[in-house]
């Protein structure tokens, strides 16, 4: 792919994520950070830029179609575009079409069947609706010491995979929901 000319997908931002404008900073305070070593790194900003459309890429091209959806849950089309409107299957618009990540679906290990992780559809439903999805697969996927499984911080996905209870990642969201208000 060619990744200097590719289009960007509709729901990534347009712009420079990162810029001087965005800094509170003063010029004596870029001053002072410059002269303790903490200089600005243009390539850095293109470092993430490229980690942000890669990272929303590989969302997109492993996510499912509402049709491959709807036959590895055993349910209809239109079931699972009514669990969509209900924030209870994550999806992400792709140019008009919805893809469903695949971070929310898991093999049965009696079945070897597709489904849906168990409790990840009330974690969905409690998220903030206008959460960027990298937003979303971020808190999915980041160790939280509050989910700590033998001692070790765990993921929300890993957390419910386990069968532990929503609970916890229920009252994760509301701090995520009250931090971003």
């Amino acid at each position: 792919m060619d990744t200097e000319n590719a289009k960007p997908s509709n729901f990534l931002l347009s712009g420079d994520p990162i810029s001087d404008h965005a800094s509170d900073l003063s010029p004596a305070e870029r001053d002072l950070l410059a002269a303790a070593g903490f200089v600005e790194d243009p390539d850095a900003y293109a470092q993430v830029t490229r980690d942000t459309a890669a990272h929303a890429a590989a969302l997109i091209t492993t996510a499912a179609s509402e049709r491959e959806v709807a036959g590895a849950l055993g349910v209809s089309d239109a079931r699972v575009r009514q669990l969509r409107a209900a924030g209870k299957l994550w999806a992400i618009d792709n140019d008009g079409t919805w893809v469903y990540p695949a971070l929310q679906f898991e093999r049965d290990p009696q079945t070897g069947m597709p489904r849906q992780i168990r409790g990840i559809d009330q974690v969905l439903a409690a998220l903030p609706r206008d959460l960027h999805p990298l937003s979303v697969a971020g808190f999915l996927r980041n160790p939280q010491p509050d989910l700590a499984i033998d001692g070790h911080p765990s993921t929300p996905l890993d957390w419910l995979r386990r069968g532990h209870s929503v609970a916890p990642v229920l009252q994760l969201v509301e701090v995520l929901a009250w931090a971003g208000s």
